[in-house]
């Protein structure tokens, strides 16, 4: 065996789980990011918690609201795979994505895409500082989903959002 990165180790795992964090922003609008880091962490109480870059909006908006603040975690759809693509690649910042893209928002108070196969409904319990990453524990209010929308996965990397292949 060789040693490599743990990036490069992540290149090499030939497939990554894909999720949109929806948070709100100071408009009352829904700011989406897209992540593959996240993890249950248990189921009483329900948690799960997901990783996000420190410099990134979605953790200043979570940071800023810290405890309770609404947080939405979706399993985007086939139909919205490319547009889950550019939400990775572009800050909210400077682009309301949900405007922009044309992205179907449901779902009250904190919209989510309606193209989702899972929403998980939660509120942020904690943050961890984790190195260049804030990981938020978030515990789950309700769980939401549509068996006939087919989840998406990153291939090789990142650069290709798809479903698995049939009889997987």
């Amino acid at each position: 065996m060789k040693q490599i990165t743990l990036l490069e180790s992540m290149k090499n795992i030939p497939v990554h789980p894909v999720s949109l964090i929806c948070t709100p922003k100071p408009d009352g609008s829904t700011n989406l990011a897209a992540v593959s880091w996240w993890t249950f962490l248990s189921s009483n109480p329900q948690l799960i918690g997901f990783a996000m870059g420190k410099n990134s909006y979605t953790s200043e908006l979570l940071t800023k609201n810290d405890k309770g603040c609404p947080v939405v975690l979706s399993i985007p759809g086939e139909s919205i795979a490319d547009i889950t693509l550019k939400c990775g690649s572009v800050s909210g910042r400077e682009l309301d994505k949900v405007k922009e893209y044309g992205i179907e928002m449901i779902g009250a108070p904190l919209k989510y895409p309606a193209h989702s196969r899972f929403a998980y409904i939660c509120t942020v319990e904690s943050r961890v500082e984790a190195g260049v990453c804030n990981f938020f524990i978030c515990k789950v209010d309700d769980v939401l989903f549509d068996e006939t929308v087919k989840q998406i996965f990153a291939w090789g990397g990142y650069g290709k959002l798809a479903p698995l292949p049939e009889g997987s």
